[in-house]
């Protein structure tokens, strides 16, 4: 019976710190689309990498029209008490460029596997330039 009571007091403290999590995303989320709303050429993209037994990461960018990132905010951790950083390492930078030292930096460390935060820019990135580019198309 102990056991039955200390799961179940664990699941309600799980959803608990999904339930904050979730809240401030959302939050961070909404500060970095106030400040660009109403503007024309904008895009919030994200990406997020999950892992078992290791911190994982989500990562949000703002990408222009012309592929060039305006802003770069990143979170990494298990824990509810990460919170998003600004990488201005990225800012100005065009996306293929971005992609190009993400993949450079797996090649030359021989990772078997990406940081969790460079796999979750990388994502966001790969979003953001499939994405325009099917919007820039233009149908004869």
């Amino acid at each position: 019976m102990k056991f039955v009571m200390i799961l179940c007091f664990l699941l309600v403290v799980q959803y608990v710190f999904t339930f904050i999590q979730v809240r401030y995303y959302r939050k961070s989320t909404n500060d970095v689309v106030s400040t660009y709303r109403g503007k024309k050429g904008y895009y919030l993209f994200s990406g997020t990498e999950r892992r078992k037994f290791r911190p994982g990461a989500i990562a949000m960018i703002v990408v222009d029209s012309n592929y060039i990132i305006q802003e770069c905010h990143v979170v990494n951790g298990f824990s509810v008490l990460s919170k998003f950083k600004e990488m201005s390492k990225y800012k100005g930078q065009p996306l293929g460029t971005v992609l190009d030292e993400l993949q450079e930096f797996k090649t030359n460390r021989n990772y078997r596997r990406l940081p969790a935060i460079n796999t979750a820019l990388s994502k966001a990135a790969e979003n953001a330039l499939l994405s325009i580019s099917t919007k820039n198309i233009s149908m004869l």
